[in-house]
């Protein structure tokens, strides 16, 4: 993702700031990655590659995290995580010369599909987050994975 485009630490940021305002105490901890492959850790003023959000209640579980990454470019990848089910939301400008959509979603049954995103339009990282956030809340509620890709009209 980002095709070649630096990260954006300050889109990250914004999404994490975003889940915060969203999900108040439902944000439990907040962790970031600065370089690839190195553990996650508190916020130290750096530049950020990826921030992890651990949030509660899961979709099955009583917890489960974000992965937050954004490139400069617009691209942007939020891959959930709780024990036993994961998926993605991403946006990657280089699907653009493939049959794959620019926007797509990574459902949990098949993390290799890349299925058209219900988030529509190019957005910044604090409607995208909401976006989300509301897919994931929608699904917490119903305790029913199927309908974190489901909803239509999203920013």
């Amino acid at each position: 993702m980002g095709n070649g485009s630096p990260i954006d630490s300050a889109a990250i940021d914004e999404s994490v700031n975003q889940m915060h305002q969203q999900l108040g105490r439902g944000v439990v901890k907040v962790r970031f990655r600065y370089q690839k492959g190195q553990p996650f850790k508190p916020r130290d003023g750096k530049d950020v590659r990826t921030a992890r959000a651990t949030i509660t209640p899961g979709i099955h579980k009583q917890a489960g995290y974000f992965d937050i990454q954004w490139w400069e470019n617009g691209d942007y990848k939020y891959h959930y995580r709780e024990e036993g089910l994961e998926f993605r939301f991403g946006r990657e400008a280089a699907n653009k010369t493939t049959k794959k959509p620019v926007r797509h979603f990574h459902p949990p049954n098949n993390l290799d599909a890349h299925k058209q995103s219900c988030i529509g339009t190019e957005q910044p990282p604090k409607r995208v987050t909401i976006a989300v956030l509301k897919m994931w809340w929608t699904a917490v509620k119903n305790n029913d994975e199927s309908l974190l890709n489901a909803q239509n009209n999203l920013p």
